[in-house]
């Protein structure tokens, strides 16, 4: 599973989360002002509500997939450059086996100087 797939998949349970509780609290309001004798405010209230709900959502949904879609592309792409780099970089791989018998498998970074530390 791709980064970018979980980024979308959040991004449209947040969406959803998010017009819910903009419904929700538009109803909550619109009642209360309905108690209070204000019914045109009310209904300006649920109406409001119903559409920064929706608004919210999309503009949620929509940023979540421009980014999964970008983080997507961003990553293959640079994982294409890493192979590109280490083909031109790396030209030796020597395996050594140490003083327990485990094989190690080492990269050398061609023109560079190494030092044994002890």
């Amino acid at each position: 599973m791709k980064i970018g797939s979980i980024i979308k998949g959040t991004g449209r349970i947040l969406g959803t989360v998010t017009e819910f509780n903009i419904k929700i609290t538009g109803e909550v309001i619109g009642t209360l002002l309905e108690l209070s004798n204000k019914p045109k405010v009310a209904e300006k209230s649920r109406d409001f509500g119903d559409k920064l709900g929706d608004f919210l959502s999309d503009a949620t949904r929509f940023t979540a997939e421009f980014t999964g879609n970008v983080v997507d592309k961003t990553i293959d792409k640079s994982v294409k450059n890493i192979k590109k780099i280490q083909n031109k970089v790396i030209k030796e791989s020597v395996i050594e086996i140490n003083e327990k018998g485990e094989v190690l498998e080492k990269s050398y970074i061609r023109g560079a100087e190494y030092k044994v530390i002890e």
